[in-house]
Order: structure tokens, then C-alpha cells, then sequence
């Protein structure tokens, strides 16, 4: 009896903690001046004939960029999926956005990765919904963009969209990926890059050349959005 009270009292505090996050997600978002500064011709040609694609980001971007995919989802433009991890904070990810609509997928590369990545290949390919799938996650190396990603692309033939966020004010957390949490009222940018499509047929030293060029790529896209409202990369 004891364990089921203790998860019952847990089940209660995640939820709490998840209409709060919910809360503060909105409270912060609606004060942001989000401006797409580079790249929005990826986007506007994605969003006029809808197909699924992987959007990729850093970790430590999670946060800065909720409100700009949850405002896409809102407003009908964009079928999203997310990946949580089996962890608790993958519990409270997924209770804040179910309550918007937005599909929910759990594993991780260490828990439930392949049936993961199977209903996530099942979204893209059957569902047309667009994966948010971040190549650092869930617990890094930070801005290590893993192979797993780069593989989902090749079999779901779903191009990997990447984005690059920043804020020009903001507080970091203690986490191991040194989150970033946007100020009230400042400014977010948010740069795109092209649509990548990875090859099937690669050798494993292409598709590790893939999974570097990939990387570089993340890393250019999130610099120039930082360069643009003066911010420095967390390290």
C-alpha cells in the first residue's frame, strides 16, 4: 500500500508541477518578441503544402522554443509529436502537452529507444505529423548531435528541419545542458536552415561524416541566431 500512496502522491506533484509549467510557459511566451531572422522561406514552404519533418534543435533550446511550436500547433499549421524520456521530468513534459494536443511519444536512447523510435517513424510515415527530435537529448553530450536522428531520416524519407534559437536576455539553470530561460519581454530569434535529407544507402563513415556535417550545421544556425540579439552560447 505504501508504494501505491507514494505513487499516487507523485502522480499528484507532477501534475501540479505541470499546470504551473503550463502557467509559466504561457505567461513567458506571450511577453516575447519572436522574430524568425533568417530561414522563414523553409518554414512558409513547409507550412503552404503541409509533409512531416524532423525538427531539431539544441537541448538547452527546449524552453525557447515551446512557445514558437506550441503557437504553430495552436493555430493548426503544424501536427506535432513530441519524444519524452520514461523519467519523471519526461512524465511532466508530457502531461504540460497533452493538455495542448500535442501527441506525446515515450523513450529515450537508454529506455524504450527502438519501440520509441518506431511510433515515431509511425507518426512521420502513417500519421504526417512532425517529430520534434532533439539530437543532444535527453541527457547529452551537450551539442553532440547523435547518429539516432540522422537514421530516423533515412528510413522515414522525412527531411530534418534545424533550428536555431536564442534570447537576447535570459537566466540559465543548474542542469547538465545549462537551460536557457528567456526573460519576460526580450527578444527570441530564430533562425532556419534548409530542409536536410539524408541518403539511405550511406556506408557507416558517411553517415558518421552526415551525423558531424549535421552537427556543424546545428551549431551555425544556433550562432547566428545568438549573433543577431548579442547572446553567447551556454557552456
Amino acid at each position: 500500500m505504501g508504494i501505491n500512496k507514494d505513487s499516487r502522491h507523485g502522480s499528484v506533484l507532477i501534475g501540479i508541477a505541470a499546470r504551473l509549467a503550463r502557467w509559466v510557459m504561457l505567461a513567458l511566451g506571450r511577453t516575447w518578441k519572436i522574430e524568425i531572422v533568417e530561414g522563414r522561406e523553409h518554414l512558409d514552404a513547409l507550412l503552404a503544402e503541409p509533409r512531416p519533418v524532423i525538427l531539431s534543435f539544441w537541448h538547452n533550446r527546449a524552453f525557447t522554443s515551446s512557445f514558437f511550436f506550441f503557437d504553430l500547433h495552436r493555430k493548426g499549421l503544424l501536427d506535432i509529436t513530441l519524444l519524452a524520456s520514461q523519467s519523471r521530468d519526461g512524465e511532466l513534459v508530457t502531461r504540460v502537452f497533452r493538455r495542448w494536443g500535442i501527441h506525446t511519444v515515450r523513450g529515450s536512447a537508454s529506455r524504450g529507444g527502438r519501440q520509441a523510435l518506431r511510433a515515431i517513424h509511425r507518426a512521420i510515415t502513417r500519421g504526417g505529423s512532425s517529430p520534434i527530435m532533439i539530437p543532444d537529448g535527453p541527457r547529452g553530450p551537450l551539442y553532440q548531435f547523435k547518429v539516432g536522428v540522422a537514421v530516423l531520416a533515412q528510413t522515414s524519407k522525412a527531411p530534418i528541419l534545424p533550428f536555431g534559437f536564442a534570447a537576447r536576455k535570459y537566466w540559465t539553470l543548474g542542469s547538465w545542458d545549462r537551460l536557457i530561460v528567456p526573460r519576460p519581454f526580450t527578444r527570441l530569434a530564430v533562425t532556419i536552415g534548409e530542409p536536410q535529407f539524408v541518403d539511405r544507402g550511406l556506408s557507416s563513415e558517411e553517415l558518421e561524416a552526415e551525423r558531424q556535417r549535421l552537427q556543424e550545421l546545428l551549431d551555425d544556425l544556433t550562432r547566428r541566431a545568438e549573433a543577431s540579439v548579442g547572446a553567447r552560447t551556454p557552456v
